[in-house]
């Protein structure tokens, strides 16, 4: 993951870093994985991100945007021994405007192939909103600020963890589903219209098999009959 920097005392004065390491690694722009990929890594600002089933046998990333991008604002990825893909917003360094980075709306789509397993999924984002359709993988790790996460699953997981503020994930699940759904912080909600019962401060779907952790302040879980 990147450190994520944030100085500044208003909206339009805030500079955020986004510093990481091995930045040598990495390359910049749209691009097409052959390999195998294990685990995706995501640092993400001010925009949106799409997990998807692609076509193809090969990963592919492709980014739209308000405005042509310059190298160093296109997103910058590269695939290390591990087998995973690490993804961040810009290239590594400080100082960058918020409000520009913010205004670039970049959206960035992620196509894997249906016959790769995905291991983990991990994704550090501020004011953004991520999308998973219907990807398998076994398990999701989010946290950040004013982060939305729309989750599609026709199988589910084993484990979910999000923490943050002031974030949403909203898990759409098949009538077969199982979840043990446990929330700490404060001012965190969860609205359930899926049938569940209620046992030592936990909540539990059908056989309970995946985890969701959430744990933060203004929190909201969202879990709705995927039709």
């Amino acid at each position: 993951m990147a450190a994520v920097l944030m100085v500044g005392c208003s909206v339009n004065t805030q500079k955020v870093g986004f510093e990481y390491d091995n930045p040598e690694r990495y390359q910049s722009g749209d691009a097409t994985y052959g390999q195998t990929i294990s685990d995706i890594d995501i640092d993400w600002y001010g925009g949106d991100i799409d997990i998807v089933y692609g076509d193809g046998p090969e990963v592919r990333l492709r980014e739209e945007s308000v405005g042509e991008l310059t190298d160093t604002f296109r997103v910058h990825h590269y695939v290390d021994e591990d087998s995973c893909l690490h993804i961040n917003v810009c290239k590594s360094g400080k100082n960058y405007s918020a409000k520009r980075l913010k205004g670039m709306r970049k959206h960035l789509f992620i196509e894997v192939p249906r016959d790769m397993p995905l291991n983990d999924i991990e994704v550090d984002g501020v004011d953004t909103r991520l999308v998973i359709n219907r990807v398998k993988h076994n398990d999701l790790t989010v946290d950040g600020v004013d982060l939305n996460v729309n989750a599609l699953y026709t199988a589910m997981p084993d484990e979910i963890t999000m923490d943050g503020v002031k974030c949403l994930l909203a898990l759409e699940v098949t009538p077969d589903a199982g979840l043990t759904i446990e929330m700490e912080g404060v001012m965190n909600h969860l609205r359930c219209d899926v049938p569940s019962v209620k046992k030592d401060n936990k909540t539990i779907v059908g056989d309970g098999r995946c985890r969701v952790t959430v744990d933060g302040v203004d929190m909201i879980v969202d879990v709705i009959n995927l039709i």
